[in-house]
């Protein structure tokens, strides 16, 4: 059964102790650690050996899954020196997760530089991408890349993957995404249904001012994540579905109330 969990936007300040014992409180299955972005769960690539060892420990004691750790790292850019520097912190938090006991991480092709030729773009983002997933063969983790970017159409994502060509690449279906670039729930899931190992949820209304999407309570905007994880549960997905709440509401407001949207989905999916 996929699981349910959160990412630590929603709990930028609290410490991983209280973002755990949050999870269990709000019946959340899993939680997403978001590194490179100063939040104090204290999992980020100076942890040392010993605190990773604490932190899977602290996962395992409380019963709550470590289902990703979310990363800033793309690979669109157009300089090949900042890519490199790109794959090779990749790396590094590959053995971060490792280590915590993490099977995935989250990582961007990234827009697209401006003047670029797209079909290059792809070509080179794959590239990087092929390097850092054979560096995780054998390690238990799989570099997730995001529906994001330059990469929200499902089919262009695809399409890296795939040039990428090697088993520990895999995709994180943020299931908004797809949708801003004019994709139903079910195109974009027929494209990423081989390759999904972990999603992202967040709901959202459409500015009246064509300004782009705002964040909306799960249920109420216009993202279907009901027919997402009903398909998703038809393929027997066990990943998780991570709501993706960013400096939005409150967390004991916000946490309790989407978790109990999520999981009156779940049980619908499953009830089939």
């Amino acid at each position: 059964m996929m699981k349910l969990g959160f990412m630590t936007f929603a709990t930028p300040d609290w410490d991983l102790r209280k973002v755990l014992t949050a999870a269990i409180r709000y019946g959340y299955d899993s939680v997403e650690p978001r590194a490179e972005a100063d939040h104090q769960h204290g999992v980020e690539l100076d942890t040392t050996k010993k605190q990773r060892k604490e932190v899977k420990a602290a996962f395992a004691d409380l019963g709550v899954d470590l289902c990703c750790i979310a990363t800033s790292r793309t690979y669109s850019m157009a300089d090949a020196g900042e890519r490199a520097n790109s794959v090779e912190l990749t790396k590094r938090y590959v053995d971060l997760a490792a280590d915590c006991g993490a099977p995935c991480i989250r990582v961007f092709g990234g827009p697209t530089p401006e003047g670029a030729d797209y079909a290059e773009v792809k070509k080179y983002v794959a590239e990087a991408l092929r390097e850092c997933a054979e560096y995780a063969r054998g390690s238990g983790v799989w570099v997730c890349m995001e529906t994001h970017d330059s990469y929200c159409n499902a089919h262009d994502l695809v399409d890296v993957i795939r040039m990428a060509d090697t088993p520990q690449a895999a995709i994180n279906w943020d299931i908004m995404h797809p949708c801003t670039a004019g994709m139903t729930i079910a195109e974009a899931f027929a494209a990423v249904k081989p390759y999904v190992r972990h999603c992202h949820a967040h709901d959202g209304t459409w500015r009246q001012d064509g300004g782009g999407w705002d964040l909306a309570p799960m249920g109420t905007g216009g993202i279907d994540h009901k027919e997402a994880m009903r398909l998703l549960a038809s393929v027997g997905y066990e990943g998780c579905i991570s709501g993706e709440w960013i400096a939005w509401q409150p967390a004991e407001e916000m946490l309790p109330r989407e978790a109990a949207v999520l999981r009156e989905y779940r049980e619908a999916a499953y009830s089939l």
